[in-house]
């Protein structure tokens, strides 16, 4: 199932009954209100982020979203969604290939590829 952020509702999870090769897919829209308070919550405001006349300058036409702002929802997916309730998500690695635009769509897709005990 997909899902969008205004459906989310905390996944409770029982280790016993979760399946290598369950995935799980979340789908978001950014907009203008996600990347003021990304800007704000971080204080990351760099022009190319949140100034349209100076981000129209550049070779990227307009503001570019935070990428820091579209990796955030793999925290969502790991710790609401796959697993959920009580997970944690301890190490990530990114590559951003393109950028990404107010009124973009991003999917962050999931997939169980094992169990550990040891980690559980």
């Amino acid at each position: 199932m997909a899902y969008t952020r205004d459906d989310i509702k905390v996944k409770t999870y029982d280790f016993n009954k979760i399946k290598v090769g369950e995935t799980q897919e979340l789908n978001h829209t950014i907009t203008q209100k996600d990347v003021d308070t990304f800007a704000s919550l971080t204080g990351d405001y760099n022009p190319l982020h949140i100034d349209k006349e100076f981000a129209s300058k550049t070779n990227f036409r307009k503001p570019v979203v935070h990428g820091m702002l579209t990796t955030s929802f793999i925290s969502t997916m790991i710790g609401v969604l796959l697993p959920g309730k009580g997970s944690l998500l301890t190490s990530q690695n990114f590559e951003f290939l393109h950028p990404a635009f107010i009124g973009d769509s991003i999917t962050v897709k999931a997939k169980i590829k094992q169990k550990s005990q040891a980690t559980r």
